[in-house]
């Protein structure tokens, strides 16, 4: 139940809902329209050619919110993959609870009105419903509970004492206080939950009016029953809402656990009998360990103040009781006549959940057939997933809610309660999709979607997505709410009515279009929720865009195995609301998109602050590279992080080390994957036995086997068949974006991992639960491997190689090569060249040499081609160098490069030339604003040019943080408190180096992609400080070097420390820690400091044809012709600014002009454009001007060169 909703106790932490923040109180999801077994049913993907479907048109840029230039519009790129299949999803739904108690005596029109809305086709079209099996208060306690909260027992009242039957009161008869409780001691002794005469069989009838409705629709597919709280006569306070909060702690007494499982087991069987359903799954508990259950007692009356304060019914119970009750319960099923199951824990967050588990008796977890898991915190969704795969139950996000504030940037006021907010559903949208990704449940279920108008406007809050004031049917005053009349509210001011909110419009983007049956897969894109279509033709995709810039999407189909033609893309498109016609932007279908068939792709723009469905036809199956192994297949696993080898040892060890450079060294570095069984070759939760080339099998312990976080990866002497019968031998290939993959071990639930996240080799290789990170969609690198198929080791040749040298002078040639293999380049392999006559260097021309050698596969190779130009210096290629505005001359001399490539001959190859600069043409005046500057200078007899960039300087206060590609590693890392955790701007996210025993010291380091100026580094310690720290910097040479402010003591965790130094120009930052037998905990890292911006200029400074300049060749001149002796020459393009790409569409025989794009570091283009000729009759009309080699005479020496068949 959530924590900031009227149910709950905390009302702090919930106002926004971060990703990583906790969050507690929710309910569980529900299956799919299949019947529930304990066990996961696979449903193989049809690969069918898919029927277009055609969609209306309409614009998909919203009138409300301000949209930038199409030009400005941010590129993003989704691929998803489906050979990461998940179950077949069970669906989207809700718990009752509370809005089903409050309004089932609700006017026919109003209820069927809030019905549509909630479960209608065009609401939210709901097909999971969780049932509330109340606890309810004794007869003489005033209700004290919100609205609707207060949810009715199935415990039969007794309004008189009777011999061996004490009446159903708390309290003594004359309504005092008994703190002996001896009425409700009393009461539960005599209270025989196997009698059905203990029972009221007309209990709940508000719920249960829902519930009939829904069965009369046949709406629910999958219907589950919780437990909020036992009742009060099970419990250590006498009250359904937990323990009283001066003694906070568990609720339900041991003496009445068995009576508690019987009570849910009856009444469960009731509830079918009595509304004609069948409950498919009973969980006996909601966030049983969540600490926050407790009961205020006013201390004049010892009784709860019925002020209305205290949320809703709730119990702790621990994870000892839980594992007693789960057996309980499981015993009284199995004698019972409902075929239930068991569904647990219900738990607030992930990592409660684990710790949960890891309580429990096997004999308890073996009687779970469906795990249940609330995300009001995000920690841990991935330990969760990998528990439920390895287990093989079904997986429900069971429970959520929550609102976001609004935002101003995206047309929002600051107010919690504005409906026509987008961010608030912008930000259900994005826990929707993390959830969706990182959990892969198999269900989805709202803590609950209605809403008490009243409460939520008062506390200007925007929990939930539907409202209805939960007070409209008090008597005589039916149909208006009692508490706006009692707050002097007009009647229609205070006319109950049911209104909507952004959330409930982007919901349905989720609801509608990702269907029970569906397969949800991944894709690589951290704000997109993507899913196969049931029958396998056709895919779904929900992405959010959150901010106030408009986003270039373009799908990226390729992963899918057939295409057909005609295959479109159709967005659904909501986006913000007016306040006074709410629904008015949602779901806005637009034009169909096709898709290119060559590409395997669709681009479409988006609005800015929107939540888009792209509805993908004419799409099936899965490619040949989208799955990451094969069964039988022997592959080399290269860790991500470190880009080495997953090695087995004799002794039983595994480590990763470099690539073996000969047969015996990568013979230990093959592993041969065998599928556990032949079931769904895409199931994302596929087993496999790892065997090496020794025969010994991969193997891991730990994790949840001894209820820990790690465990050893060793090399076993299992036979295959063995293994297959060997959970702890088992790998699952796992993924949360389709491209990196990560192995968890079946019988562990934790995943292998490089120990401490090293990279060096020799590292040895463990266990680790699964980490990421949820901004990137990403999985720690330290636990991601690529996979090279050794099949696709084959070696059809090798790189060829240019050289140049200056005529008489003897070239150092090569000693190695690259391999070409079909899988793409290899490890540098020796090389032997062909002897060559040493004349060869004394004159002009071209020398080519041969090379052979072995690969470590044991296939040689005799066709590695050298070619050597021999020759003078004819140019250079141009030189730059980019500094700040407001730099100095001396400054950029310092900066500026001590040598040009120079090109010999017609030769493609550049040898370095020392040059000198004439600094006279510049001053720094020149350097005051943004543009570029040229220098001229001389390389021997060659002019030389050097441009001189200017760019503005970018501040950052904390660069980790605000540049994406900045990479953050340890020395040691304890479990998934990783190093990234340091810059993600989020205190409840840390870095710990804790190991038992302490650590005497560790760092932390940032490498950058770019240069960056830094002068100071604020750390942010959590929990136990270090006991001194160090910064230090990368010098040019990559060595690590002190700053000026030397060592820091007096760290606390009641402040951040900031370290001020000399500003440093950098490429990696690292802090050191001294934590002497301690260990030290961090939550952030700031480094604060600026780089230069990114350049704009993009034109080139040479222009060649065959290696020739082209003719008359001028930077601000684009179109060109040239007359050459090949009609497909090759051409290049050298920029000025030498930060600046180039690519080159060469010509071809169809279209003879190549095009050649120079694009700058901040993605300015240029076009340049060559159109090519040959043959004697392109000399006329001036084309023999355009020849760069060789250069002509007239227009006759031309004719006669081509004539001649030259």
């Amino acid at each position: 139940m959530p924590c900031c909703s009227p149910k709950s106790l905390i009302v702090s932490p919930c106002p926004a809902f971060p990703e990583s923040g906790q969050h507690p109180n929710e309910t569980p999801k529900m299956r799919s329209p299949m019947a529930f077994t304990a066990r996961r049913i696979r449903r193989p993907v049809a690969v069918l050619a898919a029927a277009v479907t055609a969609a209306t048109s309409l614009a998909l840029m919203p009138a409300t919110t301000p949209q930038a230039h199409a030009a400005d519009a941010t590129a993003v790129t989704i691929t998803p993959n489906p050979a990461s299949r998940g179950e077949a999803f069970e669906g989207w739904g809700t718990s009752l609870v509370w809005f089903a108690n409050a309004t089932a005596g609700y006017s026919p029109e109003l209820r069927e009105e809030l019905y549509q809305k909630v479960f209608g086709k065009d609401g939210l079209n709901l097909n999971i419903a969780r049932y509330n099996v109340g606890g309810g208060n004794a007869s003489d306690v005033a209700n004290y509970l919100n609205d609707g909260s207060a949810v009715e027992g199935w415990w039969k009242p007794v309004a008189e004492a009777q011999a061996g039957q004490p009446a159903s009161n708390l309290y003594n008869p004359d309504g005092t206080v008994d703190k002996s409780q001896a009425n409700k001691l009393a009461f539960l002794s005599e209270w025989d939950p196997d009698d059905p005469a203990s029972y009221n069989p007309d209990a709940d009838q508000n719920q249960r009016w829902w519930v009939e409705r829904l069965a009369a629709d046949q709406q629910i597919t999958h219907w589950e029953a919780f437990s909020n709280s036992p009742p009060w006569f099970m419990t250590k306070s006498g009250y359904v809402s937990g323990q009283v909060n001066t003694n906070k702690g568990e609720n339900l007494m041991p003496e009445a656990e068995a009576k508690f499982a019987a009570y849910m087991r009856n009444a469960v069987e009731l509830l079918e009998k009595g509304s004609g359903i069948t409950v498919d799954t009973i969980d006996p508990f909601n966030e049983p360990n969540s600490g926050y259950w407790g009961t205020d007692i006013d201390a004049a009356s010892g009784k709860p103040p019925t002020s209305y304060t205290q949320k809703q019914e709730g119990a702790l119970i621990y994870p000892a009781a839980q594992d007693r009750v789960t057996k309980l319960l499981a015993a009284e099923l199995k004698e019972g006549a409902t075929d239930a199951v068991i569904s647990a824990m219900d738990e607030t967050d992930p990592t409660k959940f684990m710790t949960n588990w890891n309580g429990y008796s096997q004999e308890a977890k073996d009687a779970v057939a469906q795990l249940n898991v609330h995300t009001y915190g995000t920690n841990d969704r991935r330990r969760v997933r990998d528990l439920a795969n390895s287990t093989d139950k079904p997986l429900w996000m069971s429970e959520v809610g929550g609102f976001w504030t609004g935002n101003p940037a995206l047309g929002d006021s600051t107010s919690g309660w504005d409906r026509s907010n987008i961010t608030n559903g912008l930000g259900i949208a994005g826990r929707m999709v993390n959830d969706l990704r990182e959990l892969d449940p198999n269900a989805w279920v709202f803590w609950q979607p209605v809403e008490d108008t009243y409460k939520q406007e008062k506390a200007d809050k925007g929990w939930g997505s539907i409202y209805v004031d939960f007070d409209c049917n008090y008597a005589g005053r039916e149909g208006f709410s009692n508490r706006r009349i009692n707050d002097g509210a007009s009647q229609e001011q205070a006319k109950c009515k049911v209104l909507t909110n952004q959330k409930y419009n982007t919901t349905r983007n989720f609801t509608h279009y990702i269907r029970p049956g569906d397969f949800l897969i991944q894709n690589d894109n951290a704000k997109t929720a993507s899913a196969l279509r049931a029958d396998g033709n056709g895919a779904t995709l929900v992405h959010f865009n959150d901010t106030p810039t408009p986003e270039k999407v373009t799908l990226d189909l390729s992963r899918f195995g057939v295409i057909a033609p005609g295959a479109t893309v159709t967005p659904v498109v909501t986006t913000k609301s007016p306040l006074d016609d709410i629904e008015k932007n949602a779901l806005v279908t637009g034009a169909p998109v096709a898709v290119d068939t060559a590409a395997k792709s669709a681009t479409l723009e988006v609005p800015a602050a929107s939540v888009v469905t792209f509805v993908v036809d004419g799409v099936s199956g899965v490619s040949d590279d989208a799955a990451p192994v094969q069964d039988g297949q022997s592959y080399h696993l290269s860790g991500e992080a470190s880009g080495k080898y997953l090695t087995g040892h004799a002794n039983g060890t595994a480590s990763i080390e470099d690539l073996g450079t000969d047969a015996a060294g990568v013979a230990p570095q093959m592993w041969t994957f065998n599928a556990v069984n032949a079931d769904d070759e895409f199931a994302n939760d596929r087993r496999w036995v790892l065997t090496n080339k020794d025969g010994k099998v991969l193997t891991g312990n730990g994790g949840v086997l001894n209820g820990s976080q790690s465990g050893a990866a060793t090399l076993a002497s299992l036979t295959l068949d063995q293994a297959k019968a060997t959970p702890s031998a088992q790998w699952i290939v796992t993924t949360e974006n389709g491209k990196q993959w990560s192995l968890v071990n079946a019988g562990a639930a934790i995943a292998l991992q490089v120990s401490g996240n090293q990279t060096t080799a020799g590292t040895s290789v463990a266990l680790a639960s699964s980490t990421g990170t949820t901004a990137t969609a990403s999985a720690s690198p330290h636990q991601a491997w690529a996979f090279t198929d050794i099949a696709d080791l084959k070696l059809p040749g090798t790189q060829p190689v240019e050289l140049s040298t200056l005529t008489g002078s003897v070239p150092v040639l090569p000693s190695t090569v690259t391999p070409l293999y079909e899988a793409g380049p290899g490890k540098p392999l020796a090389v032997t060249w062909s002897a060559v006559d040493p004349s060869a260097w004394q004159k002009e021309g071209k020398v080519t040499l041969r090379g052979s050698g072995v690969d470590p596969y044991g296939q040689a190779f005799d066709d590695a081609l050298l070619t050597v130009t021999v020759g003078q210096y004819v140019a250079t290629d141009p030189a730059s160098v980019t500094v700040g505005v407001g730099s100095t001359v001396a400054e950029v001399q310092a900066a500026a490069p001590a040598s040009v490539p120079g090109q010999i001959g017609d030769g493609p190859a550049r040898n370095p030339i020392p040059v000198m600069w004439d600094w006279a043409s510049l001053s720094d005046a020149a350097l005051q604003s943004v543009g570029s500057v040229t220098v001229p200078g001389k390389a021997g007899s060659l002019s030389a040019t050097l441009t001189v960039v200017v760019v503005d300087r970018v501040p950052s206060s904390n660069i980790c943080k605000d540049d994406p590609t900045t990479v953050a590693t340890a020395s040691y890392t304890e479990g998934s408190y990783i190093a990234k955790n340091t810059c993600d701007a989020n205190a409840s996210t840390r870095w710990s180096n804790w190991v038992s025993g302490g650590r005497a010291g560790d760092n932390l380091s940032y490498a950058f992609s770019r240069d960056y100026t830094v002068s100071s580094v604020t750390v942010t310690s959590a929990e136990k400080a270090a006991q001194s720290l160090k910064v230090q910097y990368q010098d040019a040479s990559g060595a690590w070097q002190d700053t000026s402010a030397g060592t820091t003591t007096g760290i606390s965790i009641s402040s951040p420390t900031t370290v001020r130094f000399d500003p440093v120009t950098t490429r990696g930052i690292r802090v050191s820690f001294v934590t002497t037998a301690s260990y030290t905990k961090i939550a952030e890292v700031a480094i604060a400091g600026s780089r230069l911006a990114d350049a704009g200029l993009a034109e080139l400074g040479r222009l060649l044809v065959n290696q020739a300049s082209v003719i008359g060749f001028d930077p601000a001149t684009t179109d060109y012709r040239a007359l050459t002796t090949s009609a497909t020459p090759a051409v290049v393009g050298y920029p000025l600014d030498t930060n600046a790409k180039v690519t080159v569409q060469q010509p071809t025989f169809e279209n003879p002009t190549a095009v050649v794009t120079v694009t700058a570091p901040d993605g300015t283009t240029k076009v340049y454009r060559v159109a090519v000729s040959t043959g004697k009759d392109a000399c006329k009309s001036g084309g023999w001007k355009t020849s760069p080699q060789p250069v002509f005479q007239n227009q006759g020496q031309c004719v006669s060169y081509f004539a001649a068949g030259k």
